[in-house]
């Protein structure tokens, strides 16, 4: 019996923190994460322009539940995860952190490709997929679509 095995070459390894919006996974990696605070859902619901003051600065944050459109009843307390980006440090706003993770990134199907957000997926332990954030990509994209007032 001859058993082959073929995996692609563009299959890579990445260090990610593992987080959870509802019942969906994403996936950040790593080498983009700073800090990571926990807040009340009012304090992020009632953050004046999505400003919140995270240990001594104050971090603008990206609410990704509303930014994905998800329609899930928020949990009471959320999590604020910091990542660099330009020399600034902006926060993702997501239900819970699960951990850190490796994974293997595997790439969308056709149907994604022109989603630059969401940089690959990969497969849990449990068979579930999440789905690999590009924070960079996120951030200068959510930027573009805010209304500058007074500019």
């Amino acid at each position: 019996t001859t058993i082959t095995i073929k995996l692609p070459l563009t299959l890579s390894i990445i260090d990610g923190l593992l987080v959870r919006i509802g019942t969906t996974h994403f996936l950040i990696p790593l080498s983009s994460v700073d800090k990571c605070y926990e807040f009340y859902h009012n304090q992020l619901e009632h953050a004046v322009n999505n400003l919140i003051l995270a240990g001594n600065e104050r971090v603008s944050f990206i609410y990704l539940r509303s930014l994905f459109e998800m329609e899930e009843t928020p949990p009471d307390i959320e999590r604020i995860v910091v990542v660099e980006y330009s020399n600034m440090r902006i926060g993702l706003a997501v239900d819970h952190i699960v951990g850190e993770y490796q994974a293997v990134l595997k790439p969308l199907g056709k149907l994604y490709r022109k989603q630059d957000v969401i940089s690959g997926a990969t497969i849990l332990g449990d068979g579930t997929v999440a789905l690999v954030l590009d924070p960079n990509k996120l951030i200068f994209n959510y930027s573009k679509t805010q209304v500058k007032i007074g500019g």
